[in-house]
């Protein structure tokens, strides 16, 4: 399972100065990257391939708040993929300093 660390900034939070529902979709998107860049599929590969990734549905349930002022965890793990590879989907993770479970983000794309 991959997982990247990042600070919560001030542009992370909304009005109730928690993490917005945006930013969970950018750290997810982020480390999604990070992981298929760390495996050897970054943007220079997709432009060869001529393909990047759409996404159809991103759900996200909340357990907890996230407030600024310490680290966040979120995992990357691929949780399922069409026999082709054309369709897949992704399990994120938000885990706060202390190891707890904060959020969950299923993703479903396609190619």
């Amino acid at each position: 399972m991959y997982s990247k660390e990042y600070e919560v900034r001030c542009s992370d939070l909304d009005a109730n100065r928690h993490i917005a529902n945006s930013a969970y979709q950018n750290f997810m998107s982020h480390a999604r990257m990070a992981y298929l860049i760390e495996n050897g599929f970054g943007h220079q590969e997709m432009e060869t391939y001529e393909t990047g990734p759409v996404i159809f549905t991103e759900n996200i349930y909340y357990f907890r708040e996230i407030h600024q002022g310490h680290p966040i965890t979120v995992t990357c793990e691929l949780s399922g993929m069409s026999a082709d590879g054309s369709l897949f989907s992704f399990l994120h993770d938000f885990y706060d300093h202390k190891g707890r479970n904060l959020a969950r983000g299923l993703m479903m794309g396609a190619w």
